[in-house]
């Protein structure tokens, strides 16, 4: 059974949307753990002055560079994905064309 020209394009659009729907959310990771951790760091330490205020805040700047840390994963992901969809791609693509030259 061959695949057809029409069924690999569709395997790679689905694979560069996939990648795409990645780097969004790597975006969107990116932006929280940027603004929105920042802005409630700065809150927090503006106003909880207790014993227990910088163990959490340390905590929180942690938690902070986990996300980024994973967020950066997320996007190193999306480009593997799209080099490797342009290379099976490539592959497919050459191989149908010399089926189709065979016959």
């Amino acid at each position: 059974m061959s695949i057809t020209k029409a069924e690999i394009d569709i395997e790679f659009k689905r694979a560069i949307d996939q990648a795409e729907e990645l780097e969004e959310l790597s975006c969107k990771l990116c932006n929280i753990s940027n603004v929105k951790f920042d802005q409630a760091l700065a809150l927090l330490t503006k106003s909880w002055k207790g014993q227990n205020a910088g163990s959490y805040i340390s905590n929180t700047r942690n938690l902070k560079n986990r996300l980024y840390g994973s967020a950066e994963i997320l996007k190193d992901t999306a480009e593997m994905i799209r080099k490797t969809a342009q290379r099976i791609y490539s592959a497919e693509m050459a191989a149908l064309l010399v089926i189709e030259n065979r016959l």
